[in-house]
C-alpha cells in the first residue's frame, strides 16, 4: 500500500533539484571561493525572486514583506527594493528586530540610501504578505515574537508567499511545531528535502524554483515525465520472447493469493518477455485464470529451484504475500549471494539485514512506510518526517537500493545520489498497489537493469492513478486497476 497525505505543486517544467542546508551552505561557501561575494549572491537572489514574484503581483496591491535577521532577511530586502523601484506598494517590515547579518546590514544601507524606508511594525489590512523572516538556519521553537507574527499571518486574508522556505520549518527535516503557511514558496537554488516531506510539505504551497547565478550540484532531484522519455528503451526489432528476458517471481500464499496475481501482472504489463511464478500449488491454481501466460513452479516441492524453467532467469522479486521465516531468510541469503541478477525485495522479504557489499547487480528494497520503520528501528512518524535522508543513509550503509513509497515515493542508490517521485494520488492509498510496483519493477529489471528503471517504474505507477482520475473518483481506484491502465498510459506517454 502508497499512502498518499497531501498533493504538491510545482510551477513550471524545470529541473527541481533538491538541496540539504549543509550543501546550500556549501554552494554558498564554493561562490564566495569563486569571487562571488554573498553580497552579489543576496542581490541575485532579490532579482530572481522580483523576476517570480512580479507574475503574481499588481502594482495597487499593498505588499508586506517580512523580513528577518539572518540573510533570508537579506533576500527580503533586495526584494522591496526592486519591487519600489518598479512602482509596487511596498512595505519593509522588520517585526523581530533589524538584521544582524553583516551582508543584509549593508543591502539595509543601499536600501536607505535608494531613499526608502521601513517599518517594524505589520499594520492594518494586506494584500499580500511575503515572509522572508527564516530560512534554512530555523531551529524551533518559535518566541513569543515569533507567535504573534505567526498569528497575524494567520488572521490575514492576503496572498501569502514564503522566501525559500515557509518560516517555522526546518530545511532538512518533516516535523513542525508552528509554521507560516504558504499559497506559494519561491525556493532559491533549489527545493529543500521538506517540502517533499510530511507534513511539512503541506505548508509549502506551489513550489517555484529560482535560479541564482550557482551551478547545479544536488544529490537528489524530481524525476521527470522528461527524464522517463529520455531514459526510455527504444523499440527492438526482430525480438522473441528470449530478448525481453525471463523474471522469477516469488510470492502469494494461502491468506494472500491476490498478491502474486498483482504483482505478476505487474510484470507481464511491464514487458518481461517470460515470467515464472513460484508459490503454493493452491495461489497458482487460482492464478492461472487471470494470468495464463506465466509459468508455474510449486514452491512447496523441496527441488522448485532446480527446475528447467528457472535457469535463465534474468531478475528475481521476492516477498509479495509471503510470511517472513527462517526458510524464506535461507531462500533470499542464496539468492544475494549466489546471483548475480538484479534481486528485489518487497513485503515479507524485508528484514533487517546485511547486503553483499561487491555483488555486481542491484539489490532493490520496495519497503512502505511502516516496513522501512521495521528494519531501522526507527517510528512510523520518524520515517515519514526525514524519509529522504533515512532512505539515502540506508542504501549508502547497506549497498541497496531502497525504494521508500508513499507520498513522494524516494529513490536513493548506494552512491548517495536519488531521486524524489511526486507523481500519483490516493487512488494508490490501497492494499496491493505495492505489489503491482513489485511486479512492474521486475518486469523491467528482467529486461537490464539501469538506474533510470526503478525511477520510470515508479513514475508510471503514480501516473495511472492520474490519468485514472480524470475520469473516475480516485478513491474508487483498485489496484488491480493498475494495469488496466498501463497500455493506455504507454500509449499517450507514446513510450514502446
Amino acid at each position: 500500500m502508497i499512502v498518499f497525505l497531501y498533493t504538491i505543486f510545482i510551477g513550471g517544467l524545470m529541473n527541481v533539484n533538491i538541496y540539504f542546508a549543509e550543501e546550500i551552505r556549501e554552494c554558498d561557501r564554493l561562490a564566495e571561493d569563486s569571487g562571488l561575494s554573498i553580497f552579489s549572491l543576496m542581490e541575485n537572489s532579490g532579482h530572481a525572486l522580483f523576476e517570480g514574484m512580479s507574475k503574481l503581483l499588481h502594482k495597487k496591491q499593498r505588499i508586506g514583506i517580512l523580513a528577518g535577521g539572518g540573510n533570508n532577511g537579506g533576500d527580503g530586502i533586495v526584494l522591496s527594493r526592486l519591487l519600489l523601484n518598479h512602482g509596487y506598494k511596498a512595505e519593509l517590515i522588520f517585526p523581530l528586530g533589524l538584521p544582524s547579518s553583516r551582508v543584509a546590514q549593508d543591502h539595509l544601507d543601499y536600501y536607505k540610501t535608494c531613499g526608502y524606508r521601513y517599518s517594524t511594525e505589520m499594520e492594518g489590512e494586506y494584500d499580500v504578505l511575503i515572509d522572508g523572516l527564516f530560512g534554512i538556519g530555523f531551529r524551533p521553537p518559535f518566541t513569543k515574537q515569533m507567535i504573534g507574527c505567526l498569528d497575524f499571518w494567520k488572521k490575514s486574508n492576503a496572498l501569502k508567499i514564503a522566501i525559500d522556505i515557509p518560516s517555522g520549518v526546518e530545511a532538512n527535516h518533516g516535523r513542525v511545531e508552528a509554521a507560516f503557511q504558504a499559497d506559494h514558496t519561491f525556493c532559491l537554488h533549489g527545493a529543500k528535502p521538506s517540502a517533499f516531506l510530511y507534513p511539512s510539505g503541506t505548508y509549502y504551497g506551489e513550489l517555484h524554483i529560482v535560479d541564482i547565478g550557482l551551478p547545479q550540484r544536488a544529490r537528489f532531484r524530481v524525476w521527470t515525465e522528461e527524464d522517463v522519455r529520455g531514459t526510455w528503451p527504444a523499440a527492438k526489432d526482430y525480438t522473441h520472447k528470449g530478448t525481453f528476458g525471463t523474471g522469477l517471481l516469488i510470492a502469494g500464499s494461502r491468506q494472500m493469493p491476490g498478491c502474486a496475481i498483482l504483482a505478476g501482472t505487474g510484470a507481464m504489463r511491464a514487458g518481461v518477455g517470460k515470467l515464472v511464478m513460484a508459490t503454493e500449488k493452491t495461489v497458482a491454481d487460482s492464478c492461472v485464470i487471470s494470468l495464463p501466460e506465466a509459468t508455474y513452479v510449486d514452491r512447496e516441492d523441496s527441488q522448485w529451484r532446480k527446475d528447467p524453467s528457472i535457469s535463465k532467469i534474468a531478475a528475481v522479486a521476492i516477498g509479495p504475500g509471503l510470511k517472513p521465516d527462517d526458510s524464506l531468510e535461507n531462500l533470499i541469503t542464496d539468492f544475494l549471494e549466489e546471483s548475480e541478477f538484479p534481486v528485489i525485495l518487497d513485503a515479507g522479504a524485508l528484514s533487517e539485514r546485511s547486503y553483499p557489499k561487491g555483488r555486481k547487480s542491484p539489490v532493490i528494497l520496495t519497503p512502505h512506510p511502516g516496513e522501512m520503520a521495521r528494519i531501522t528501528g526507527k517510528t512510523v512518524a520518524e520515517v515519514n518526517e526525514n524519509r529522504i535522508q533515512l532512505a539515502s543513509d540506508y542504501a549508502i550503509s547497506h549497498h541497496v537500493t531502497v525504494v521508500l513509497k508513499g507520498m513522494n515515493t524516494v529513490i536513493a542508490f548506494p552512491d548517495g545520489t536519488g531521486f524524489v517521485n511526486v507523481t500519483g494520488n490516493r487512488g494508490l492509498s490501497k492494499g496491493g498497489t505495492g505489489d503491482t510496483l513489485t511486479g512492474i519493477l521486475l518486469g523491467m529489471a528482467s529486461q537490464g537493469y539501469q538506474p533510470s528503471m526503478a525511477a520510470n517504474a515508479v513514475y508510471l505507477h503514480g501516473k495511472t492513478a492520474e490519468l485514472y482520475a480524470e475520469e473516475k473518483a480516485p478513491s474508487s481506484m483498485l489496484a488491480s486497476d493498475i494495469m488496466q491502465i498501463w497500455p493506455v498510459l504507454l500509449r499517450k506517454m507514446e513510450l514502446s
